[in-house]
């Protein structure tokens, strides 16, 4: 009797246009960047210096902003601005119990 009403031809037509154009964004890496974690769950210093990459080109970063960023913990985001603070990356500009912003060292100065 009735049924599921079959799309026309222009309507296929515009849905596989559509798909095409999702795939080729996808693959021209307008995502976030590839990480890499070792076998015990830390991030290896090749990602810790992409992440530096682009923390530099910011104001200012909280473990919030890397986290959504890269799509990370919010822990393993506090472990890396900590690592980057100790080599001297970041500046510690302000911290209190709940959040710590950090800043790039040649913007501190």
């Amino acid at each position: 009797m009735g049924g599921k009403k079959r799309p026309s031809i222009s309507q296929l037509e515009k849905r596989v246009q559509k798909e095409q154009e999702s795939k080729t964004s996808k693959q021209e890496g307008g995502g976030k960047p590839k990480l890499k974690v070792t076998g015990e769950g830390a991030l290896t210093q090749t990602s810790v210096d992409v992440i530096y990459r682009e923390l530099a080109k910011l104001p200012y970063a909280t473990p919030y902003q890397v986290s959504s960023m890269f799509g990370i913990k919010v822990s393993e985001a506090k472990r890396v601005l900590r690592r980057l603070e100790e080599q001297g990356a970041l500046k510690l500009l302000d911290a209190n119990k709940r959040v710590k912003i950090y800043v790039p060292a040649k913007a501190a100065s």
